[in-house]
């Protein structure tokens, strides 16, 4: 296949042209009108095949459009390629350590265990190997002085399905084995809710009670707070705005309000929790379904972007033998190991 360009005045005298050089059988492929540059006098310019004998009309047509289409990709292609290269230049001039193979090691570690790309950036700013890297996750996370089960109590505040009641359970079952008496409140007037804390009760073996306002809550807890441990469950909604009132209301009691957070979710769906609620009447963070994540980066995320201490970590489903409550200290190991002790 033979593909020329000729020029002319008119389309007549370029068609003139193309059958005298290239002969009657000649096609066609496009044509267009153009202007000179300097002297600004319009030119047809037609493109024209003639077969050789090496490849038909539509091949040197699918030839011609292929290698349009090529170039056009190839001129993308470094296009992107530059940009991602200033992109490159500028986030190592910005930071550093990030020209560090090492550094970027460990920053690619983080980003795929879901730690958000700037407080990994802070992470490798203070830490060259695996080691240092823990050490500074550690001094990082915000932690409870005391274990959960040295507290005098919890109310717990969450999204609906985050596993509040189901940690209840969970803390339950170790105060149980441990001999400590405890008693369960719940604000929760749903049916369900209701039948689920009554068989939770049953199962523990311990007192429960509901409470139809906040108001009749401090009353209760007064009574009981001297002689038993409190759990307090609440109705979850989308903006968890029992909070305040329950602060106002609890100031004098020496319970945390506690929020729990699904470790499974995405850190940005529980960011959101973290801006549409108080946070100012929350004392502490809980992480639940920690055996359904993907990876723990999340946890490290939210306990520093909360600002709150981590008072436990809790696995399993409801009514599993065998209760699974891990100390917030585990949760280095979590994020450099990837494993959590069951």
């Amino acid at each position: 296949m033979k593909i020329r360009k000729f020029q002319g005045k008119s389309f007549k005298e370029v068609l003139e042209v193309v059958k005298k050089e290239m002969g009657p059988d000649a096609v066609i492929l496009s044509s267009s009108s153009k202007k000179e540059p300097l002297s600004n006098n319009s030119y047809i310019e037609v493109t024209a095949a003639i077969d050789n004998g090496t490849d038909s009309v539509e091949d040197a047509l699918g030839n011609r459009l292929q290698s349009q289409f090529d170039l056009g990709v190839f001129k993308e292609i470094e296009r992107l390629k530059a940009e991602v290269s200033l992109l490159r230049e500028s986030v190592i001039k910005l930071f550093p350590c990030l020209d560090d193979l090492s550094k970027r090691g460990l920053y690619n570690f983080l980003i795929k265990n879901s730690v958000e790309p700037y407080l990994a950036l802070m992470l490798i700013e203070k830490a060259n190997d695996m080691n240092e890297l823990r050490m500074a996750i550690e001094r990082d996370l915000k932690i409870c002085k005391n274990n959960f089960d040295e507290e005098r109590g919890f109310v717990f505040y969450g999204l609906p399905g985050v596993g509040k009641t189901t940690t209840i359970f969970k803390l339950g079952q170790i105060l149980r084995a441990n001999n400590q008496k405890f008693i369960i409140l719940s604000l929760d007037s749903r049916i369900s809710s209701v039948a689920y804390v009554k068989e939770m009760a049953l199962k523990l073996k311990c007192e429960t009670k509901f409470v139809n306002e906040p108001g009749e809550l401090y009353k209760i807890m007064h009574k009981e707070i001297d002689r038993k441990k409190i759990l307090v469950d609440t109705p979850g909604d989308a903006n968890i705005s029992i909070a305040g009132e329950i602060r106002d209301i609890l100031k004098d009691m020496p319970v945390k309000k506690c929020l729990v957070m699904d470790a499974s979710m995405a850190t940005q769906s529980n960011i959101r929790v973290l801006k549409t609620m108080d946070t100012a009447s929350v004392d502490c963070i809980g992480f639940s379904k920690i055996d359904l994540a993907q990876n723990y980066g999340s946890l490290y995320n939210l306990s520093v972007l909360s600002g709150k201490p981590v008072s436990f970590i809790t696995s399993g489903a409801y009514g599993e033998p065998q209760a699974r409550v891990f100390p917030p200290y585990t949760i280095p190991n979590l994020i450099i190991g990837g494993v959590c002790e069951t």
